[in-house]
C-alpha cells in the first residue's frame, strides 16, 4: 500500500510542511489559513481512515488501492491549490477582499448543501446528509443547486481565482450545468473580485442527457444516464436558481441544447475556464472540439466526469490528437483539470 494511505495522516505531513512557513511570513493572516486549511485536511484525514478501512475489507485489491491512491492525491492537490490561493490573499488583504472571501465561503455552503445540512436523493429514499460523501461529491443533494461537492467547488474556485490573478483573457463556461450551482459560484466570484465583464457561459441540453450513440461512440453503448430524470433541470428552473441568488444578469449567457448542435456555433470567443461536466464520451469529445481552441494561454480545463470510463477515453483521445502534454491534475478521486501552456 502506497505511503499516501499507510503512512503519517495526511494532515499531519501538511502540518510540517506548512506550518512553519506560515508563522514565520504570514503572520497576522496564519490564525484564519490555518482554520481553512485544517477544515480541508480534517476531510482527508476522513477519507484516509475510510480508505484504510475500505482497503482490509475488500483484500486491498490492485484496481481499489489504485483508485484511493489517486483520490488521496487529488486532495493533495487542492490543499496545496488552497494554501497558495489563501497566502496570496493574506498579502496585503484589506476589508473588502476579506469580505468577498467570506461571502464566497458562505456561498459555497449553501449552494453544496453544506450549510444546511442538505439530504441525499437515492434509490431506497432520501438519505441524511453525510458530510465525507458531501464534500466528494458522492450524493445526489435533495435541494442544493451542486452535485459536485465542496472539494470540486473549491478547485473550481482556486483555478478561476488562480486565472484573474494570472491576468488569463477570457470568460467561463460549463458544459452540462445541472441545477446551476457551480455557473452560479463562478459568476459570484466574478462579482465579488470586480469582473463584471467577464460572461458566464451556462451550456446544457437542460432536458438531460442525450441517448447514446454506440455506432459513432462504441465508448458509450449501454450508457443510462439518459433514463435519469433527475438530469432533466428546465432552463427556468437554473434561471430562477441564478435569481434567487441575486446573480441574473445579461452577463449570464443560456446555451440551450444537444452540444453537438449548440457548442460549435456558440457565441464564445475566449475562455479562461472551460469546465466539462457531460458523463458521456460524445459530450466531453463535442465540448472540447468545439470550444478548446478558445480557451487562452495560461487558462484552464476542468473535467468534471474522469473517473467516468467513456469520459475518460474521450479526454485521452483529444489530448493525444491534440498532441497535449500537460500534466492531469487531480482533484478529489473524481475530476482532473490542467493548465493550457502560456
Amino acid at each position: 500500500m502506497s505511503q499516501a494511505l499507510s503512512g503519517p495522516s495526511f494532515r499531519s505531513r501538511m502540518r510540517r510542511l506548512f506550518v512553519p512557513n506560515l508563522v514565520a511570513e504570514l503572520n497576522s493572516a496564519e490564525r484564519r489559513i490555518l482554520a481553512e486549511l485544517g477544515s480541508l485536511a480534517n476531510r482527508v484525514q476522513a477519507l484516509e481512515g475510510l480508505s484504510q478501512t475500505t482497503a482490509t475489507r475488500i483484500g486491498n485489491s490492485e484496481q481499489v488501492i489504485r483508485a484511493l491512491q489517486n483520490l488521496t492525491t487529488g486532495l493533495q492537490n487542492e490543499l496545496q491549490l488552497e494554501f497558495q490561493r489563501l497566502r496570496r490573499g493574506a498579502e496585503g488583504e484589506g476589508a473588502n477582499e476579506r469580505a468577498a472571501a467570506l461571502y464566497l465561503d458562505l456561498l459555497e455552503g449553501v449552494l453544496t448543501g453544506a450549510l444546511t445540512g442538505d439530504g441525499a436523493q437515492s434509490s431506497v429514499g432520501i438519505q441524511p446528509y453525510d458530510e465525507l460523501r458531501r464534500s466528494l461529491g458522492r450524493d445526489w443533494p435533495v435541494a442544493a443547486e451542486t452535485m459536485i461537492g465542496r472539494v470540486r467547488m473549491r478547485n473550481l474556485r482556486n483555478l478561476v481565482e488562480r486565472a484573474l490573478q494570472l491576468g488569463v483573457k477570457g470568460d467561463f463556461i460549463e458544459t452540462g450545468v445541472w441545477r446551476g450551482g457551480a455557473c452560479i459560484y463562478v459568476k459570484a466570484i466574478f462579482e465579488a473580485l470586480g469582473e463584471q465583464s467577464r460572461k458566464v457561459f451556462v451550456a446544457d441540453s437542460f432536458r438531460g442527457l442525450p441517448p447514446p450513440d454506440g455506432s459513432l461512440y462504441p465508448a458509450d453503448a449501454g450508457d443510462t444516464h439518459f433514463t435519469y430524470p433527475e438530469l432533466a433541470v428546465s432552463r427556468e428552473a437554473v434561471e430562477a436558481n441564478f435569481r434567487r441568488y441575486g446573480l441574473l444578469d445579461d452577463q449570464v449567457v443560456f446555451i440551450e441544447g444537444w452540444f453537438k448542435e449548440s457548442l460549435p456555433s456558440a457565441p464564445v470567443e475566449k475562455l479562461c475556464v472551460l469546465r466539462l461536466d457531460g458523463d458521456l464520451y460524445e459530450s466531453t469529445i463535442v465540448a472540447l472540439d468545439a470550444l478548446y481552441h478558445k480557451v487562452s494561454p495560461g487558462g484552464f480545463v476542468i473535467v468534471d466526469d474522469y473517473l467516468l470510463a467513456p469520459c475518460a477515453q474521450a479526454v485521452t483521445d483529444f489530448r493525444s490528437k491534440q498532441r497535449i502534454s500537460e500534466p492531469l491534475q487531480e482533484v478529489d478521486g473524481a475530476a482532473v483539470w490542467w493548465q493550457v501552456p502560456s
